[in-house]
């Protein structure tokens, strides 16, 4: 690799790097306009937690603005609703005891 291929590489990279950033702060200010405090922190520990959940709960409520059915601020049992939905059918994992006799 020469390095032309190299700066160029470099800069598609830092390209991508900065659309992601612009990205997430629109994601973040969408947010915090469109649900209360407590919702905006699960929201943030859903993110931390579970990138690829994050993502789809912020599309679904990008979603419902576009659509207009959003009155008002989002709360946060709201918010667990959706996240309970977009889980689905997936099961909390059970923890089972058997003891020897």
């Amino acid at each position: 690799m020469d390095a032309e291929e190299l700066e160029e590489l470099k800069r598609k990279r830092l390209a991508e790097m900065q659309q992601a950033q612009a990205m997430e702060v629109q994601k973040k200010y969408l947010l915090k306009n469109l649900v209360e405090p407590a919702a905006y922190e699960r929201l943030m520990n859903v993110r931390l937690a579970n990138p690829e959940l994050y993502d789809q709960l912020v599309a679904v409520l990008a979603q419902l603005y576009k659509a207009g059915r959003v009155n008002g601020k989002i709360t946060e049992a709201q918010v667990l609703q959706l996240l309970a939905r977009l889980k689905g059918e997936a099961r909390e994992p059970t923890i089972t005891v058997s003891r020897k006799k």
